[in-house]
């Protein structure tokens, strides 16, 4: 009994020796909050976007030990990893699912904190880098379901390219910078964008954009966590089809979060200002509403022009996003 309350002691010693070096990290200059009692689920929407990364971070990097980033061999290790590696069909759809909550967190994090107003008590740092971590975070997304080169990656893949080559001076450099001389280059570009460089800016981004105090609830993580796990299990995804440069890509549209987008492009006007100069005046107007929203309330009754931003923009991404979706009869 001595020896089982010394070797306790001494467990309990090691715990505060631990505890008491990371005084002096970064670790403790963030204080974690646990709340005692149910607390909105919209209030830290952010930790549970944070909460998607690390799961996405864990099976990303169990899908990269058998990923080859070849023109020739990435689809088909895609496909070996859901069809012959042990758990690589569940791993594969959990990636693919905690992608999607990812950028739904994220986009829904945003607009909470815009209609609440928290960007205005001394937080307009915080609300500059959110805003570019959610746009990095589509990217991010964006990124990865390329990496399979199916058809449908190869759509996304021909429509970021024409766009890039639309901007005007630096387009043609900034396109061969990211998508190289052809579809050899490209793979293993956007497969290093994907998994290094990316991620890389997004930490940074969070370095800076995570507030001191975070709110951690732990049921909410639970909730989120287990229901990615879930969907990863019950809601398969289909690989689609191998792209084959010889034969005609069918009919088919990107994903949900890029459909709009995808719909500004098919009305063919310019492509450089529906495919660029549009969205980026939308994020550009997100990154000054701190700026420009000069009322002294913070709720968004009181707010009504800015209000009216915010309604115009959602209802905005929610048409044109149903709008990507729908295939003229006549295509």
């Amino acid at each position: 009994m001595d020896a089982s309350l010394r070797r306790q002691t001494g467990l309990v010693s090691f715990f505060y020796w631990i505890w008491d070096g990371l005084d002096r990290t970064i670790f403790t200059g963030i204080k974690f909050s646990f709340p005692a009692r149910f607390v909105s689920p919209f209030g830290f929407l952010g930790m549970l976007t944070f909460i998607t990364f690390v799961i996405l971070g864990i099976s990303g990097a169990l899908l990269m030990f058998y990923y080859e980033p070849i023109i020739t061999r990435a689809w088909d290790s895609v496909a070996f990893i859901n069809d012959d590696v042990p758990f690589g069909f569940h791993i594969r759809n959990i990636h693919y699912h905690g992608s999607n909550a990812m950028v739904l967190l994220a986009i829904l994090h945003m607009y909470y904190q815009f209609f609440s107003g928290r960007y205005k008590i001394r937080n307009e740092i915080l609300w500059v880098t959110g805003v570019i971590l959610g746009t990095v975070t589509i990217l991010e997304a964006f990124t990865g379901y390329d990496v399979i080169f199916s058809e449908r990656a190869e759509l996304a893949i021909s429509i970021a390219a024409s766009l890039t080559n639309s901007i005007p001076v630096m387009g043609p450099t900034i396109r061969e910078a990211m998508f190289g001389s052809g579809f050899h280059d490209f793979v293993l570009r956007f497969y290093a964008q994907h998994v290094f460089i990316l991620p890389l800016v997004m930490l940074g981004l969070m370095a800076v954009h995570f507030p001191r105090f975070l709110v951690f609830d732990v049921p909410m993580v639970m909730a989120i966590s287990g229901a990615i796990l879930i969907t990863g299990g019950v809601f398969p995804i289909d690989m689609g089809f191998k792209f084959e440069p010889t034969v005609p890509p069918g009919i088919t549209v990107p994903e949900w979060y890029l459909t709009g987008l995808y719909a500004f492009l098919r009305t063919q006007y310019d492509k450089f200002v529906t495919g660029v100069l549009w969205p980026g005046l939308f994020i550009l107007s997100l990154l000054l509403i701190p700026f420009i929203d000069r009322y002294k309330k913070f709720s968004w009754k009181d707010r009504p022009l800015i209000t009216a931003f915010g309604i115009t923009g959602i209802s905005q991404i929610m048409v044109t996003t149903y709008w990507g979706f729908y295939i003229p009869s006549d295509t």
